[in-house]
Order: structure tokens, then sequence, then C-alpha cells
């Protein structure tokens, strides 16, 4: 911790600046200490060599401490003018911080000196306002354009649902109203996926966090998906400690390993294996799910968490292209990170990193 906040001090610009000024003080001094000490000194006429080394002596002892003592006070007085000269760009780069995390009424303090500060402090705040009214106004149209689909979709899936109950319709007549039904559930998912995804990367997700065992959340959803994979005759393993407490919403962090088994178990062939396995590494959990499917081509891979983006091997298989979007979504959302790393014809490791607590 405090050999991470040094280095931080080491890279600042506070500390090159002090550096700088507390170096051309101090060269400034010794140059004008030097010109005295040497030249006037060397050059003296009618001085025993005695007398002259007794006044440098002297000199040495007079000036010495004293120039030490101002180089150190230099160096605290650079420190203090650079500290306040940049506290405005401290500032700047705190509310960047914090709007990264999410806290996106956080705007940086004008302090009416209308200097360069007050101006980056005013460009910043008004880009902000301009970046919160574009995700407004896309989640504003992102619903508009749900809430259009959504209505006709549902309406569909009624009169499907009375041509199924009605037993006047002959056996074609249900077959084909069972799939519009089906359709329909898959068109309505597709679109509440989509509006889960656009409100997590927008910032604006509510999460019901609370504190989870990430242990028995992860074998729920082994328990989940053990049917599907016996009757593919794969096999599932959870490897995991005893416990693993962390803060985050329950039902989003289910969706999210669910997302990856289920994958897992497409891309899977007869007889193949997924393992889901959780460590701890300082103040954060990981999990991996593996598996010995097919894998990615390295073409695909920077690509897997687009939405809708269906590798070539993958568009046979059943699926929309939106869960790996809506994994990396909820992940972000808990202030975690999701990786991938593949190998064709091996299989597929994803890796989902947790802090531990939730600010």
């Amino acid at each position: 911790m405090y050999l991470k906040k040094l280095i931080n001090v080491y890279h600042s610009v506070v500390f090159r600046l002090t550096l700088w000024y507390a170096g051309f003080f101090a060269a400034s001094l010794l140059v004008t200490l030097l010109v005295f000490y040497i030249f006037p000194l060397h050059t003296s006429q009618g001085i025993s060599h005695h007398a002259l080394s007794e006044l440098r002596e002297e000199f040495r002892h007079y000036f010495g401490m004293p120039l030490v003592i101002i180089i150190v006070l230099s160096a605290g007085v650079g420190w203090f003018m650079a500290k306040r000269a940049l506290a405005g760009v401290e500032e700047v780069t705190q509310a960047a911080v914090d709007i990264t995390n999410g806290a996106f009424d956080r705007r940086v303090p004008v302090k009416g000196r209308q200097d360069e500060i007050d101006r980056l402090a005013e460009a910043f705040n008004a880009m902000v306002n301009r970046v919160q009214a574009l995700i407004g106004q896309m989640k504003e149209i992102t619903e508009n354009i749900a809430h259009d689909l959504r209505s006709p979709i549902t309406r569909m899936r009624g009169i499907a649902e009375m041509a199924i109950t009605d037993r006047a319709s002959d056996q074609q007549q249900v077959v084909m109203a069972g799939t519009i039904v089906e359709e329909c559930d898959r068109l309505l998912g597709m679109i509440n996926t989509t509006l889960d995804i656009s409100e997590a990367e927008s910032g604006l997700l509510r999460l019901d966090k609370k504190d989870i065992d990430l242990v028995v959340l992860l074998r729920d959803v082994c328990d989940l998906f053990r049917p599907l994979a016996e009757d593919q005759n794969i096999e599932i393993v959870i490897e995991t400690p005893g416990s693993a407490p962390v803060v985050g919403d329950p039902k989003k962090l289910q969706r999210v390993f669910s997302n990856l088994v289920d994958n897992a178990l497409k891309y899977t062939d007869t007889r193949g294996l997924v393992t889901i396995s959780l460590s701890k590494k300082d103040n954060n959990t990981i999990v991996t799910v593996k598996d010995t499917g097919n894998g990615i081509t390295e073409e695909d891979l920077p690509h897997i968490f687009d939405r809708f983006f269906r590798g070539e091997k993958s568009r046979s298989t059943p699926g929309s292209g939106l869960g790996l979007s809506l994994a990396r979504a909820f992940v972000l959302a808990h202030r975690g990170t999701i990786t991938a790393t593949s190998t064709p014809g091996l299989g597929s490791e994803f890796t989902i990193m947790l802090p531990n607590t939730q600010p």
C-alpha cells in the first residue's frame, strides 16, 4: 500500500516540478558559492596559506549547514507551490475517476478565478453534461424501440395462445401457433436482454447488492444445468473452497454464470468436460469456466463480447449472440472484469474477477 503510494508520488507532476525547482535553486546557490569560494580566495594577494585555509574552513562551517537547510526548504516550498498549482487538476482527475465508477452527477467545482484550471473545469463539466444527456437520450430511444416492438409481439403471442386453446383448430394450426409463441418468446427475450445490456453499460443499472456466498451460487447454477449436461453426456466439475463471500446482486451474477455454463455446454462435444473453479487473490474472487469444446478462432476472439456477434462455427447453434454481452455488462456493473482465452479444437476458458466488497 505505502510502496504504491510512493511510486505514485514519484511519477507525479508535483514531484517532477519540485525536483526541478529544488535542483535549479540548489545549482544556482552552489554556483554562486563556488564563485565566491574559489575565485576570490584563490586569487587573493598578501594572505598567507595558513590564514587562507582557516578562512576556507570558517566559510565551510558557516555556509555548509545553511546551504543544506536552504536546499531542503526550497524543496518544501517547491512541493507546496506545485501542489497548490495542480490542485485543480487533481480535482478534475478525481471527478473523472468518480464518474468512471458510476457517479454521473459528479462535477468539478469552478473557483471563479478565470484561470486555466477554471477553464479546464468548465470544459470538463460541459463534456460530462453532454455525455450524460446523450446517455439519457440513448436510453429513452432504446426503451421506446423496445416498447414499440414488445407490444405487437405480445399481441401476436396472445392470438397464438388463443389458437392453441381453441378446440376447433386443427393440428396444423396448433403447431403453427406453437411456433409463433416460441418465436415471440425468443424475440421478447432478446429485447429484454438488450435493454438490460444498455442499462448496465450506461451506468444506470440498479444492483440489489447483498452479502452472498459465491460457492453456493455456483453450485446452484451447476445443479440447474446438470440434467442438460447428463443428456449430452458432458461432465460438469466444480472446484471451490468452503465459502467465498462477496457483495453483489445474486440474480444478475447467477445470469452471468448461467450464460457461461450454457455456452460451454453448447460448444462442448459428447463426453466432454466443463470445469468451474473458484479462487481468491488479494481482495478479489476469481471464477473460471473452462470447457473442452470446439474453441474460438483467433479472428473471432476479440469480438465475442460484442452484441449479436456469432462466429462462423456458432451460426448453426441456437442462440442470439447476447449472452456474453450481458455477462460482460453485469460483471462491469459489479466493478469486475471478464476475459476469455481459447485454443481452437481444445476449448475455451472464461475468467471473471470480482472484488470481495462493492463501493
